[in-house]
C-alpha cells in the first residue's frame, strides 16, 4: 500500500463527528459551531484557541483511525501525542505539534510517514 502523505476531508469530518465539514456549490467549510458545541454572535467574541484544540484533536484522531491498515513507513506521523505540563491550579498546560514537509514554493504540505 502507499504512504499516506494527507488525510482527507472526509477523515477529518468522521473525526469531528460527521457534521462539521461540508462541500456546497466547491467551497469546503468546517462549522466552528459543529467543532467547539458553542453558538457565537460576533467576529469579537473569543473561542479561537479551543476551535484551534478540538481540530487538532480531531486531525490526531482521523490520523489514528487512518493509520490502523497501513504498515509502519506508511503511516502518516503529522500529529504526534500531545505533550502536558504539569498540574497547576486545576490547569494542565498542552503542547500540540504538528509536522509537515514543506516545498520551498510553500504551495502545498504533505505529511510525513512514521
Amino acid at each position: 500500500m502507499a504512504a499516506k502523505t494527507d488525510l482527507t476531508w472526509d477523515e477529518l469530518n468522521i473525526a469531528l463527528g460527521g457534521a462539521a465539514v461540508t462541500l456546497a456549490g466547491g467551497v469546503l467549510t468546517i462549522s466552528v459551531n459543529a467543532v467547539t458545541g458553542d453558538t457565537y454572535a460576533a467576529l469579537t467574541e473569543e473561542g479561537v484557541l479551543e476551535f484551534m484544540y478540538k481540530l487538532r484533536s480531531a486531525c490526531g484522531n482521523a490520523q489514528t483511525t487512518a493509520n490502523e491498515s497501513l504498515e509502519t513507513g506508511e503511516q502518516l506521523a503529522s500529529f504526534p501525542p500531545y505533550a502536558f505540563g504539569p498540574l497547576v491550579d486545576e490547569e494542565v498546560s498542552v503542547t500540540q505539534l504538528q509536522t509537515i514537509a514543506l516545498r520551498l514554493d510553500t504551495s502545498k504540505a504533505f505529511g510525513i510517514n512514521a
